[in-house]
């Protein structure tokens, strides 16, 4: 079973058998399934980030009263902060009292990156309280994977899937000769320029 995975065994399938002509047994499956959740893995850890909703509550350190950096963000569900550095976080704000930034991303299907007070506000965040700034809400990059993502995520999982025919980095195909699969996914070109137009800037 895949968890979070960028596409799914039917797309790994027919991007490997494009005619449809192949049988593929159980064991071929759970394979495909262990591939694609690797490499959906590994995409997240190469772009830093990752393409499908998590609700968690995470922990920062405001450098201003104005302003705190956050990981990629999708929405805030509470936003509480420790004004005195006790460690509690007593203060709860309204969603008028902050504005998420970048305002425009999520019109281009990128997260927020950072939290601005309203000046119509009633609070400012808690400059240099280790962790005086708690947010709950949906992290991530996106919702879903964008389409660069799930073809890098096709064919990393492809490549994974052909090293156990080739565990050494060369495989014998019948009738094709000798297939050499390289073992570094990072050097593999499309990928790169797949993943790349991901945008990972801070602001």
């Amino acid at each position: 079973m895949i968890t979070n995975g960028y596409c799914n065994v039917e797309e790994l399938q027919a991007a490997i058998d494009p005619e449809g002509a192949a049988s593929f047994a159980g064991g071929d499956r759970e394979n495909m399934e262990i591939a694609i959740e690797a490499a959906s893995r590994w995409i997240d850890e190469y772009c830093g980030t990752w393409f499908y909703a998590s609700s968690e509550t995470r922990y920062y350190t405001a450098d201003w009263h104005d302003l705190v950096y956050i990981d990629d963000l999708l929405s805030v569900t509470t936003l509480k902060t420790d004004d005195n550095g006790d460690g509690v976080h007593e203060t709860t704000w309204a969603a008028t009292d902050y504005i998420p930034e970048p305002r425009n991303n999520p019109l281009r299907s990128r997260p927020y990156r950072q939290l601005r007070v309203n000046v119509n506000g009633v609070n400012a965040f808690p400059r240099d309280v280790v962790d005086g700034v708690e947010i709950t809400g949906s992290f991530g990059y996106s919702t879903a994977a964008p389409l660069n993502v799930k073809q890098a995520c096709l064919l990393i999982a492809h490549r994974l899937y052909r090293r156990k025919d080739a565990i050494f980095g060369v495989a014998g195909t019948p009738g094709l000769g000798v297939t050499v699969i390289q073992a570094k996914i990072a050097a593999d070109s499309d990928v790169q320029q797949l993943l790349q137009a991901i945008d990972t800037r801070r602001v």
